[in-house]
């Protein structure tokens, strides 16, 4: 499968009275036509295990999920994985 270079964008939804808060993941392609879909982590061990999916390491997955608890939205870039890898992970249908 083709390799793909893009962004991981990570945004915190905080929840409501009626909602849990959680974690929103989606793969932003730099360039081409992809059917990319946003994933739902429940907690922040979710979070870091599904960077660790994408071949993030423990130490940065760590890190980029303490950001994104604490800054609301973060931009991981530049990454690049298969098809195949994203399809895995559930961002790309």
């Amino acid at each position: 499968m083709a390799k793909v270079t893009g962004t991981i964008r990570i945004n915190t939804n905080p929840g409501s009275s009626a909602t849990a808060g959680h974690f929103e993941v989606l793969f932003v392609p730099y360039a081409g036509r992809l059917n990319t879909k946003t994933v739902r982590v429940s907690d922040l061990d979710d979070l870091v295990a599904l960077l660790m999916n994408l071949k993030i390491s423990e130490d940065e997955a760590t890190r980029w999920a303490g950001k994104a608890r604490t800054q609301g939205v973060v931009l991981i870039a530049p990454v690049e994985r298969t098809e195949s890898q994203l399809k895995e992970n559930g961002l790309l249908a």
